[in-house]
């Protein structure tokens, strides 16, 4: 049975007394997402299905290619538990007709400490964060592990430099510090981010921001820095949205003019697959859920 739910999220269409013109029939551009393959050669975790996400992969992958996408994004924790399982997922994705375009997650970094400054190669990232501009969309890639303590080996300098800033970001936002799993972007990165939103607004651009972390609701897991994202998104009303995934669950919420979408974890289930295909038009997102991921339409403010 297709468990998929049909979620729609409108606004009228009709300002200053005046229709709207009519919503455009073809999008600007298509793209695939993936949250939260975390494959692993390891047995089942309560409903982590670890070795069950190559062959979902495989069958994302084979239907992206019959897709006219641009590209195809994965949001954080390709794997899990080992640097070997980079290889057999990254062969997987070498079969994308589309380029992909990866983001870090913390699972990514669950590798022997000598392995850790090797993680983006085997991602074939060039920089841990970035951005790119297609068909007059700009897509901003954060790094939400930017900020962790557990990125670095221990002992490493940066490791505890990350945790006294990650102590004090807690504090000052009133959350518990939980060393294990606390992270942010960044003052620098930060910086960065706001650098390309102000780009995307004089060049009159649409603006997905994808991450690994959820910022919105504020609820955790969050990034500790969640807050002033969204107060600095909030200021930038041509970001249609921010995506991520890390919470396995999904969710959805909107702030102002902004959808935040956390789509679901792959390996969360057995058999059963979760990723999406989305639509950019003009005046609205078309999600198109595969599996568990749910369709919707997020229209424009």
């Amino acid at each position: 049975m297709n468990r998929r739910t049909f979620i729609r999220f409108t606004l009228p269409l009709v300002l200053a007394g005046k229709a709207s013109a009519a919503p455009a029939a073809e999008p600007d551009l298509t793209f695939g997402v993936i949250a939260d393959p975390q494959y692993a050669d390891a047995e089942t975790i309560a409903t982590r299905f670890y070795r069950n996400s190559l062959a979902k992969l495989e069958a994302a992958v084979a239907d992206l290619n019959t897709r006219p996408v641009d590209f195809t994004a994965t949001l954080g924790d390709l794997i899990d538990l080992d640097f070997a399982s980079f290889r057999p997922v990254m062969e997987i994705y070498a079969k994308l007709v589309s380029p992909h375009h990866p983001i870090l997650g913390n699972h990514d970094f669950s590798v022997a400490d000598a392995d850790k400054g090797e993680v983006l190669a085997a991602l074939g990232m060039k920089e841990p964060y970035y951005s790119m501009v297609v068909k007059g969309w700009r897509f901003v890639f954060l790094d939400g592990t930017d900020g962790a303590a557990w990125r670095h080996p221990a002992g490493d300098p940066r490791a505890a430099a990350a945790k006294a800033a990650l102590m004090e970001m807690a504090v000052r936002t009133g959350r518990r510090f939980e060393p294990a799993g606390d992270t942010a972007i960044g003052a620098e990165q930060m910086a960065w981010l706001e650098k390309e939103l102000d780009a995307a607004a004089r060049a009159s651009q649409r603006v997905i921001v994808l991450n690994h972390y959820p910022v919105f609701p504020a609820v955790p897991p969050n990034l500790l820095d969640a807050a002033d994202i969204v107060s600095l998104i909030a200021k930038h009303p041509h970001v249609a949205a921010y995506m991520n995934g890390h919470n396995h669950r999904g969710n959805y919420g909107r702030q102002g003019h902004c959808h935040y979408v956390n789509l679901k974890g792959m390996v969360e289930t057995e058999k059963e697959t979760a990723y999406a295909v989305v639509k950019c038009f003009p005046d609205r997102l078309e999600i198109e859920g595969r599996g568990l991921e749910p369709d919707r339409s997020l229209v424009r403010a």
